[in-house]
């Protein structure tokens, strides 16, 4: 940035939680990856609903802390290495929203199923329930490929957090720790009540 240029308030701001940003990217995304690598997602539909609108909500965390705390200003060149991640993290909210919409589309068929049958025919609710069998089908490839997703962004959170580190000083390492420890508690415990 030219020197001559008068800098602005949020520039500063984000320069200085720059660190703190990083940290709080990281938790969430740590809180992400425990719940989306779990072994199986639960049987129940709402249940699986609900853990993916938990998932959103890390997401979108995870993606206001890198817009937030990204150093383009001060280091444009760093910057570019959000790039990637922050194209990530757009996936994966995309890739939630899609699996809560078909988890919640099949529980709404179900759920309304006598309604559904009366107001569309035997014949056309039966081709309702056929797609909401494609649907489930669907929704389990798309666990796999989140599942498989998430594998690799762990991978990037990490490079991202080990280049972003190189800047910091002494007490931004400290306050990234303190940070981190904070918000890993904050996302273990608050996320679940949602």
């Amino acid at each position: 940035m030219d020197q001559s240029t008068p800098r602005i308030h949020a520039q500063t701001l984000a320069e200085l939680n720059h660190c703190v940003g990083t940290a709080r990217r990281d938790a969430a995304c740590q809180r992400l990856g425990e719940i989306i690598e779990r072994e199986k997602w639960p049987e129940d539909r709402e249940e699986r609903a609900k853990l993916y609108a938990r998932c959103l909500v890390l997401v979108e965390q995870a993606l206001e802390a890198t817009n937030k705390s990204t150093l383009l200003f001060s280091n444009p060149k760093q910057a570019l290495g959000d790039k990637p991640l922050i194209h990530f993290l757009k996936m994966l909210d995309q890739l939630l929203n899609m699996l809560k919409l078909l988890a919640e589309h099949v529980g709404s068929v179900m759920n309304e199923a006598e309604l559904l049958s009366e107001m569309l025919g035997a014949e056309t609710y039966s081709i309702l329930q056929t797609t909401c069998e494609d649907f489930e089908q669907h929704e389990q490839m798309a666990q796999q490929v989140l599942q498989s997703t998430m594998k690799i962004g762990k991978e990037m959170v990490q490079r991202n957090t080990e280049i972003r580190r190189q800047f910091f000083s002494a007490d931004d390492n400290r306050r990234y720790e303190k940070a981190l420890s904070e918000y890993t508690m904050h996302y273990r415990e608050g996320i679940d009540r949602i």
